[in-house]
């Protein structure tokens, strides 16, 4: 004999089955990975930092020396040259800049000019790099800067070719052994800018017109407070 159960029971009846079943696989849902937190020490927040300890100082603007052909050299041979002049018609894009340097050599390969300051451009802070605008006109030379660290030693350190049209800041950062540390407080130490060196490109034999040209603003540099040790060790 056929047992009769009302629709509404079996409707009943699947819904509990259903809601019994569901905590089940709720259960059994995968929980979300929390992704930790981006370290603080991050590349992006040791720059931020890094920018926060360090200034930017004008080491030579070129707005009250005076450069002329005295300040400039270049080893002599036959038909090499070279000229600089302090320049007003159009300084790089920078507040204030009214005067830059500019400079033009008759030169190949091996043909060094040699740009040398009127004075002494001393950096007393702890350096993390050089920079210099420089104004290229597309030539191959290669552009370099002398310095003498703090114990008197020298180091020649490129800024690269000056294969570019326009205003450009070219940067150097200074080696991890150029020293420049104080090493008694009594005796602050500084490094120097001694020169400026410019490689001309050209290795054909040179033509009359076969001139380099271009121009120096804002030299500055990138410098904190040195570190001071406080601690008193006679004890």
């Amino acid at each position: 004999m056929e047992v009769y159960i009302p629709m509404k029971k079996i409707y009943f009846f699947s819904l509990l089955t259903v809601l019994a079943i569901c905590p089940a696989f709720a259960q059994q849902k995968p929980q979300t990975e929390t992704k930790p937190a981006a370290d603080a020490t991050s590349a992006e927040d040791a720059s931020v930092i890094s920018d926060q300890v360090y200034k930017e100082v004008t080491v030579e603007d070129f707005e009250t020396n005076v450069y002329t052909d005295k300040n400039i050299e270049i080893f002599r041979t036959k038909d090499q040259e070279a000229h600089a002049s302090i320049r007003t018609e159009y300084p790089a894009p920078l507040k204030d800049s009214k005067k830059y340097l500019g400079v033009k050599i008759h030169g190949r390969v091996g043909d060094w000019a040699t740009i040398i300051p009127p004075k002494e451009l001393a950096i007393a802070d702890h350096c993390q790099s050089i920079s210099v605008w420089v104004y290229g006109k597309n030539f191959s030379g290669e552009l370099f800067v002398q310095m003498k660290d703090a114990d008197g030693q020298s180091k020649k350190l490129s800024f690269g070719k000056l294969n570019f049209l326009g205003w450009r800041k070219l940067t150097i950062t200074l080696p991890k052994d150029f020293a420049q540390e104080d090493k008694f407080l009594s005796q602050p130490r500084s490094i120097y800018i001694v020169k400026i060196l410019y490689n001309p490109g050209r290795t054909e034999q040179l033509k009359e017109n076969d001139w380099d040209y271009f121009y120096l603003d804002d030299i500055s540099a990138k410098v904190r407070k040195k570190y001071v040790d406080k601690q008193n060790d006679a004890w």
